[in-house]
C-alpha cells in the first residue's frame, strides 16, 4: 500500500497553526490519509482539551509514559505524522464518526480559546509537566 503524501509543515506559533485550520476549513482542501478535514479538526480540539485539563484523559500506561517523557524532546523539535496510537487511546483523540467541517472548526476554535487560557498546571497525559510554552510547541508540532 501506498504511503499517502503529506505536506510538511512546521508552525512557530500557536496562531500560526490555528490560522492554517481556519484556511483549510474555508477552502477546498484534499485528506490525504484515514480521516477527513472535519475529524481532524475534532481530534485537534480534543488534544487541545485534554492538554488544558478540559476533557478526560486516555488511559495511558507506565511505560507509555516514561517512554513519552524519554522521547519529548524530539517530539517537541519534529514531531512524526501518522502514529497509531493504542486502542483505548485511540477511541478517546479520534472520532469514529464523521464530522463535518463546520462542525470540526467550531469545536476546535472553542477549545484553542481554551487552551490559550491554560496555565501549564496540568501535567501532560505522556509527556508529564511542561511549562506553557512548551504545551504551544508541542500542539505547533501536533497541528
Amino acid at each position: 500500500m501506498a504511503k499517502p503524501e503529506h505536506r510538511t509543515l512546521r508552525f512557530e506559533s500557536f496562531d500560526e497553526a490555528m490560522q492554517e485550520a481556519e484556511t483549510l476549513a474555508a477552502g477546498p482542501h484534499h485528506a490525504t490519509g484515514n480521516f477527513s478535514l472535519g475529524q481532524i479538526l475534532e481530534h485537534l480540539a480534543r488534544t487541545l482539551e485534554i492538554a488544558s485539563g478540559n476533557r478526560d484523559a486516555p488511559p495511558s500506561t507506565w511505560i507509555m509514559r516514561t517512554f513519552s517523557r524519554i522521547i519529548r524532546p524530539m517530539v517537541l523539535r519534529k514531531a512524526a505524522t501518522g502514529f497509531k496510537l493504542p486502542g483505548p487511546a485511540q477511541t478517546v483523540l479520534w472520532p469514529s464518526e464523521e464530522v463535518s467541517v463546520k462542525d470540526g472548526i467550531a469545536r476546535l476554535r472553542e477549545a484553542a480559546e481554551k487552551f490559550r487560557a491554560f496555565d501549564g498546571s496540568t501535567p501532560h497525559v505522556f509527556f508529564g509537566k511542561m511549562s506553557v510554552a512548551q504545551h504551544h510547541q508541542l500542539q505547533c508540532r501536533h497541528f
